[in-house]
């Protein structure tokens, strides 16, 4: 049985109307900055949740690949050619969730 580790992404876009975020253009561009620092991995990665008007992502990857996807998330500077900054919100060893992610948030504005 494979451990995951699951993060919880924002991107933050410079210009966030020039761009197409989807699952498959996100899990792609995560994927490969993945391969071209690593090159010898093989990675796996799965988009558990994804909101495009939020601009979140919440993925797993084996927990094997935990300490290389953060070095990768913290370089990447580009998505769509767009400059960006990947913001790890969170990574946890078990399933993360948006809902119950947002009601923490609020519970500590106030």
């Amino acid at each position: 049985m494979t451990d995951y580790s699951y993060f919880d992404i924002k991107i933050k876009l410079r210009d966030p109307d020039a761009v197409v975020l989807t699952p498959s253009l996100f899990r792609n561009c995560i994927i490969d900055s993945l391969d071209s620092f690593f090159c010898e991995e093989k990675f796996t990665l799965e988009i558990v949740k994804f909101c495009a008007q939020q601009q979140r992502v919440i993925f797993r990857v084996p927990q094997e690949l935990h300490d290389m996807t953060c070095g990768c998330l913290e370089l990447i500077g580009h998505y769509q050619e767009i400059p960006c900054h990947f913001q790890v919100l969170e990574t946890s060893k078990t399933a993360l969730d948006f809902e119950k992610l947002r009601g923490n948030e609020k519970n500590n504005e106030n």
